[in-house]
């Protein structure tokens, strides 16, 4: 059993279940007890849902035969009691293949078909046309049925050179294609390009999704993986060989996709058990791995600690036959422990500083909005029992001096309508600058620059123009946002001046990740435009899919920066909104209150007992509201302060 890997795989499950909980508890809070805009609800329900479907991609990434499905068959599938994935010499898997559970769907193996490769659709639009993929259901309960299943994995065909060549899979001038002839007029292909496996593992139903990347050869192939697939994986695990140790093919994938694109990615030196000798003792054996370690990460510039050596195989056979010994000394365990340790944790900090980021702001609104209501409704109790005893005289000088407190704050309230008008259009303008058809007047120009030629210098023109425009939106953008927040504090600090509102503090936009991801983008074009083999021979067809997978990309992150846009908008107008209006409620129910004692003294003690049964009613609503926000800081990892503390309570909240 994979102890480490499987109890962190759990834990990340466990805390990614409470966090969907307490953003349900809130949403459901809000439902229960204010006025929220549909918006805001339907963005934290798609936020629940999204949390709920939340994996955690680790990408495997090597050059053929190095094990690299036999490490994925002994991590993962070894309960199967043999090899689920084929990982056989000259029978391993011959296309990427995405691994994960998708408990909304029976179990299946979809298969796209390499044909698909004729066309200008990327593998991402694709996965959204089920069409065009062909589905092989997986029998679970039948462990050989699903092992004949997978075989499908290794499939090839044999096609004609002139079909390979129109694929974009054969090139006469590139050495390193020469095992893929057959004869002197055909090619051996793989039959399928992508491949998804929706299989029920516990590891899997708990968040984790693995992506078993091809050889350098169907990586240089299919663009899409390098540009989007490896830099969005959330850890990589490169395998060698410790027989050949970093081969040219090796290290050209480490530094092309490897080392620049992820932040946690460690090598794994496979097949240690051809230093196994029983001539040797232990120790010899040991110091030999150390060295081959050493070596390794010398050669790729990395820590030995990044670095770890396995027997895949023998793990397998070690968990299958439940040999204990074997297994450790396989160096799994070492792995599984590495990956429980180290990739899930970074990737449950990532998860919670977008629940932090998303949902932070709304809720400690909703705390101080529930806050005041109480204190508010407290001040309208001690404003009752202190007329009682008053004559009417005096209570109609409170009314008049509240009519007019009310007069001043509408006068100061249609101000900030004519701003909150102003921000609308300007909202409006800066979402129609990150729409759909504007992204696609941006696409058809950098097309137009690369004028149909399709060659490496066209290619470096379109994403030139392509990249300069979004990072203008952007710059748009933020500039736009700018300008909307300098708006709403001034007229926010006009109600803290004017009317005593406490001091807001909206947040700013921040676009800069996205600026990060448009230069990585570019970094990419420059690197295919100065590979020499692409430069010599100006494969039209792999430009055009480059070309393609980068479009793809910058179209999903202009679509994220849209999403950004418009959450920003709802977290800075919503709350100075919501106060407002409530703010704007409790002088009208003061002066209710005033209006009504005016004309009648004796209703003090009646209105005393409503004000009363109000503020039990409004304490329990603070009192939930308080329960899931202590919940929510201690999931997100976000300091606690009980809302209306004074200084000191404040200063010892902090200590504690």
């Amino acid at each position: 059993m994979n102890y480490g890997l499987e109890s962190g795989i759990t834990r990340f499950k466990n805390r990614r279940d409470r966090l969907v909980k307490v953003v349900t508890d809130y949403k459901d809070w809000l439902e229960r007890h204010t006025e929220t805009e549909p918006a805001q609800m339907l963005r934290l329900y798609d936020l629940t849902d999204s949390l709920k479907r939340d994996r955690l991609m680790v990408a495997f990434v090597a050059e053929f035969s190095r094990g690299k499905t036999e490490l994925i068959n002994a991590l993962f599938f070894s309960d199967c009691k043999q090899r689920l994935l084929p990982s056989d010499a000259g029978r391993t898997t011959m296309c990427p293949t995405e691994i994960y559970c998708d408990p909304d769907a029976e179990p299946y193996i979809r298969l796209l078909p390499i044909e698909t490769r004729f066309r200008d659709d990327s593998i991402t639009a694709l996965k959204r046309l089920p069409v065009e993929w062909s589905t092989v259901r997986l029998d679970v309960s039948d462990p050989n049925a699903m092992v004949s299943a997978m075989r499908k994995l290794a499939e090839t065909k044999v096609v004609f050179k002139v079909e390979a060549r129109a694929l974009g899979l054969w090139d006469e001038n590139d050495p390193n294609l020469g095992y893929m002839v057959k004869d002197q007029d055909r090619v051996e292909i793989p039959a399928w390009r992508y491949a998804m496996i929706n299989y029920p593992h516990p590891l899997l139903e708990s968040g984790l999704a693995i992506l078993d990347t091809p050889g350098l050869n169907a990586m240089g192939s299919e663009p899409e993986l390098t540009i989007s697939a490896i830099p969005n994986a959330h850890a990589l695990l490169f395998l060698l060989a410790t027989d050949t140790g970093v081969t040219q093919s090796d290290f050209e994938i480490w530094n092309k996709w490897v080392s620049k694109h992820a932040s946690q990615h460690y090598a794994v030196l496979n097949k240690i058990d051809m230093l196994w000798d029983d001539l040797k003792s232990d120790e010899e054996i040991a110091r030999t791995i150390q060295r081959q370690i050493d070596s390794t990460a010398t050669q790729l510039n990395i820590s030995p600690a990044s670095v770890l050596a396995i027997s895949a195989q023998k793990a397998l056979v070690g968990k299958i036959r439940g040999d204990e010994a074997m297994l450790k000394r396989s160096g799994i365990q070492a792995l599984e422990v590495m990956l429980a340790r180290e990739i899930i944790p970074s990737r449950e900090k990532i998860m919670r500083d977008s629940v932090t980021r998303e949902v932070g702001p709304l809720l400690a609104e909703s705390r101080e909005t529930a806050f005041h209501r109480l204190q508010a409704t407290r001040q309208n109790l001690l404003d009752l029992n202190a007329l009682s005893g008053k004559n009417q005289q005096i209570v109609g000088q409170m009314r008049e001096k509240m009519l007019h407190d009310k007069q001043v704050y509408d006068e100061t309230a249609r101000n900030f309508n004519v701003t909150r008008k102003v921000v609308a259009q300007q909202g409006w303008e800066l979402l129609a600058r990150l729409d759909d058809d504007r992204m696609d007047k941006i696409i058809e120009e950098s097309m137009l620059a690369i004028n149909d030629s399709w060659t490496t210098a066209g290619l470096i023109r379109g994403m030139h123009l392509l990249i300069r425009r979004m990072g203008s939106e952007f710059d748009f953008a933020n500039q736009q946002c700018g300008g909307i927040f300098q708006l709403l504090n001034a007229a926010y600090q006009r109600f803290h001046e004017i009317h005593g509102l406490e001091r807001m503090d909206p947040p700013r936009l921040d676009l800069s990740r996205y600026r990060a991801r448009l230069d990585e983008l570019m970094v990419s074009t420059q690197e295919f435009c100065s590979d020499p083999l692409n430069i010599m021979l100006e494969k039209r067809f792999m430009v055009k899919k480059f070309y393609i997978a980068l479009v793809t990309q910058a179209r999903i992150l202009f679509q994220q920066v849209r999403i950004e846009a418009e959450t920003w908008l709802r977290l800075t107008l919503d709350p100075i909104v919501v106060r407002i209006t409530e703010h704007k409620a409790q002088l009208e129910h003061r002066l209710e209150n005033l209006n009504k004692v005016h004309t009648n003294l004796g209703s003090i003690q009646e209105r005393t007992v409503v004000l009363s049964r109000d503020i039990t009613r409004i304490k329990a609503q603070v009192d939930q509201i308080e329960a899931i926000a202590k919940d929510f800081s201690l999931l997100t990892g976000t300091a606690y302060r009980a809302v209306g503390m004074d200084a000191g309570e404040k200063a010892m909240a902090a200590g504690a």
